[in-house]
C-alpha cells in the first residue's frame, strides 16, 4: 500500500499532526503511526 508513504510524504510537508491525527487512524491505523 503506497497510501500510507503518500500520507507520511504530506504530513512532512505540512505540520504532521494534522494529517496523521486525521487520516492516520482512519486510513493506515494508529498502531503504524504510534510506533513512529
Amino acid at each position: 500500500m503506497n497510501n500510507t508513504r503518500i500520507y507520511t510524504d504530506i504530513a512532512t510537508r505540512t505540520s504532521g499532526d494534522v494529517y496523521i491525527g486525521v487520516v492516520g487512524p482512519v486510513r493506515a491505523g494508529k498502531s503504524t503511526f504510534i510506533k513512529k
